[in-house]
């Protein structure tokens, strides 16, 4: 005899609200600072209560694509990746295979960004880029950590592009990776080749050799995998989280 298969779980009241205002922004193609129909109104088109539009607005508020002013109603709001951003340290926290593909779609972007990075590059960022170094391998020399110096170097190394959300997402991992440190072993730290590792970067980039600066990220970013997946990291070349 067949089973019966489980029913689907159908989307809470909450969600399905929720889907039918992003729909109704999108069909009625409104943009930023449009204001949308009273709760009441929602309520009765949709046919649901005023509570739980109001649910729904809030939960909407929270990745500000709705945007309430007291006394005057929903709008529709500015989109921010920064909420969502913001949130994925504390998401990413323990999970060391979500950092792993963190790292890979970072490592993506920034292979992608390279062309852009080496036709805006200026002598004030190449400037920048080697006071950071030489910080860096100050601190290398003496033993100490490198973090702050690794995260500055890659802000720098992509800031005249322009493009925020790349800067943020390279907070993010950082800032991901450093919360995850606190639960997981992630060996030892081997700032000298990591300060090895940057300097061939900006080799490659003062050159202006986006396949050599390709690589030279790419090895960086396998020194940081290694950590991640527990397994043995090369002496030469190593990375370290940035």
């Amino acid at each position: 005899m067949e089973r019966l298969r489980p029913l689907a779980k159908p989307p809470s009241l909450h969600h399905s609200v929720q889907l039918a205002l992003k729909e109704f922004i999108t069909a009625s193609d409104l943009k930023p600072g449009d204001p949308l129909p009273a709760e009441s109104a929602l309520a009765r088109q949709l046919g649901v209560s005023r509570n739980s539009v109001r649910e729904a607005v809030k939960s909407l508020e929270t990745v500000g694509i709705l945007e309430t002013r007291r006394g005057s109603g929903v709008f529709v709001g500015t989109f921010s990746f920064d909420p969502l951003l913001e949130a994925l340290p504390y998401a990413l926290m323990i999970d060391t295979h979500d950092l792993t593909d963190l790292l890979d779609v970072r490592g993506a972007l920034e292979d992608a960004m390279v062309p852009r990075a080496i036709a805006a590059q200026t002598p004030d960022q190449l400037g920048r880029l080697r006071d950071v170094l030489a910080a860096m391998r100050k601190r290398a020399e003496a033993g100490d950590p490198i973090h702050r110096e690794d995260r500055a170097f890659h802000r720098t190394l992509f800031d005249v592009i322009g493009n925020r959300v790349l800067l943020r997402l390279i907070d993010v991992f950082w800032e991901s990776f450093h919360r995850a440190a606190i639960h997981v072993d992630l060996g030892n730290d081997q700032p000298l080749a990591t300060w090895q590792d940057h300097a061939r970067i900006v080799e490659a980039f003062e050159r202006r050799d986006a396949d050599g600066m390709r690589r030279t990220l790419d090895q960086h970013y396998h020194g940081i995998r290694s950590l991640l997946k527990g397994g043995d990291v090369p002496s030469t070349p190593r990375g370290e989280t940035d």
